[in-house]
């Protein structure tokens, strides 16, 4: 039986959520004059806030484009301050829960995660793989191309709403992740990076329960699959 989360709609909107989630939202972004703008009436831009999600009269507003290199290309897509205040807000409730349905082994966008520990696990898997450089370490590496971009909405909602039984909660998700057009979730949203883990988490499920394969790590859209067999990684 899945687990379900306990929080609901009220404990998500409450003023003290959205205090909290402003707090942590600010970090590094003081200086920024959009911040700023929105810091000078805060208390009268949170009560907005909370009313309309209290009223379910809330829309997500647009978004700015722009480019970065990350060391590649990339397009950032930047909600407006109100909206990722909310990211924000969704994300303090929604994580904790999350977290703790993923797999070990995935290390993209989670506490004390990241690349180094990704690295680390990776040596110690072809350690055990290739019985200390005894043998052969074959690697299947895979990504997803345009992965952002390609993952399917209307089951990502599905996905969520197998562990989230508040409606008005899933109202609003969904009001989150439709807000980008045409399609897929923007790069550039807090609550994109914990959607992708939950969608992919269906994966590494997979992987792990279904095809049973113990050398497995996953870090956003990449993964990898360790073998001493090279056709079984070829099937």
């Amino acid at each position: 039986m899945k687990n379900i989360l306990v929080h609901n709609y009220e404990d998500l909107i409450s003023i003290d959520n959205l205090l909290s989630a402003w707090q942590e939202f600010l970090k590094g972004k003081r200086n920024k004059k959009d911040v700023q703008l929105f810091s000078f009436h805060l208390m009268d831009n949170i009560l907005s806030l909370h009313y309309d999600l209290k009223n379910n009269t809330y829309n997500h507003g647009g978004y700015e484009c722009f480019k970065i290199n990350d060391p590649k290309p990339r397009i950032i897509h930047k909600a407006l301050v109100r909206d990722r205040l909310l990211h924000h807000a969704v994300y303090r409730i929604l994580y904790p829960f999350f977290d703790k349905t993923f797999i070990s082994d995935s290390f993209s966008c989670r506490n004390s995660k990241g690349t180094h520990k990704a690295i680390n696990r990776f040596r110690e898997f072809s350690c055990i793989v290739s019985k200390d450089n005894t043998i052969t370490c074959w690697v299947l590496k895979c990504d997803i191309r345009k992965f952002f971009h390609s993952i399917d909405l209307n089951v990502l909602i599905d996905i969520l709403k197998q562990r989230i039984p508040d409606k008005n909660i899933i109202n609003l998700l969904s009001e989150i992740i439709f807000s980008f057009k045409p399609n897929g979730l923007p790069l550039g949203n807090l609550t994109s990076q914990l959607f992708s883990n939950v969608y992919m988490n269906e994966f590494d499920q997979f992987v792990k329960h279904k095809l049973k394969v113990k050398y497995y790590i996953r870090y956003a859209d990449d993964f990898v699959i360790l073998s001493e067999n090279k056709n079984y990684l070829k099937i």
